[in-house]
């Protein structure tokens, strides 16, 4: 099994933002892909989710080209959340949790033996059984995206691609769901997640994929990966690397505004 680009350039129509770039998703692993703003993270993740065809170059699932298989095929395969998905105003939650199901329907066949417990379980795990029969928009955002991480959950699949799933979240929710990632990757399942927060990448997240001007420039184990020359070099902050006291992984403090950053705030200054 496998989830990959290979050689690939992406863009919107104007400058490329990912140029040549190869990455394979480490199977069974958490991966958590880190960067600044802008820096291709979320253009790679809609390639590897099929919404993002590239200029040139491959992206494979078990190495057919993705293009080339059944939308279909690869929703079963295959579940990805974008920042900002959209679904009818008047959709309820349960309706938009069992949608995770439809990869597996046919025409004739439009609910299966078991789909009930699956969606039920899913809305267990994401905490949002209480707003079952709510409309979508009743909701808060943070509220709305549990939802669509249910909706995710039910379709069951091997590779999991979420960007910025903790948008929205209060604290307690964020570590929730990373957890919940934890668990996905406990299973069986590879987990792919595009994340702010470089701390939370590396505490929660097996495996680190740190990108720049659309390319990795570092992947690993985010104790093999984040170092202070790193954070200065792609983050532009100073910061000191050391481990977190509950978990052991690395941790990431600021320790003062780099020179780029104090330059930039001297120019919007009044």
């Amino acid at each position: 099994m496998s989830l990959s680009l290979e050689n690939v350039t992406l863009g919107y129509g104007g400058p490329a933002v990912v140029r040549d770039l190869t990455l394979a998703v480490p199977e069974g692993e958490f991966t958590a892909v880190i960067g600044p703003n802008g820096c291709g993270k979320s253009t790679v993740l809609k390639a590897l989710a099929r919404t993002l065809r590239p200029t040139s170059g491959r992206v494979e699932l078990d190495g057919h080209e993705l293009r080339s298989l059944r939308p279909k095929a690869v929703a079963r395969r295959v579940a990805a959340l974008p920042q900002h998905p959209i679904a009818p105003e008047s959709l309820r939650v349960r309706d938009l949790v069992a949608r995770g199901r439809h990869p597996y329907h046919s025409l004739l066949r439009q609910w299966l033996p078991g789909d009930a417990g699956i969606v039920s379980d899913a809305m267990t795990a994401t905490g949002v059984t209480a707003y079952a029969d709510r409309l979508l928009t009743d909701l808060s955002g943070g509220q709305r995206q549990r939802v669509w991480i249910a909706m995710v959950l039910a379709q069951q699949t091997q590779y999991v691609l979420l960007d910025e799933p903790t948008s929205f979240l209060d604290l307690a929710h964020q570590v929730e769901l990373l957890h919940l990632c934890q668990d996905m990757r406990a299973d069986g399942r590879t987990v792919l997640a595009v994340l702010h927060d470089i701390n939370q990448a590396a505490r929660y997240a097996s495996h680190l994929v740190v990108m720049s001007d659309g390319e990795v420039v570092a992947s690993g184990a985010p104790a093999d990966v984040l170092s202070e020359q790193l954070v200065r070099d792609v983050f532009g902050v100073d910061g000191v690397v050391g481990t977190d006291s509950e978990s052991s992984t690395p941790m990431v403090t600021v320790r003062a505004r780099s020179a780029a950053g104090r330059a930039a705030a001297d120019r919007v200054r009044p």
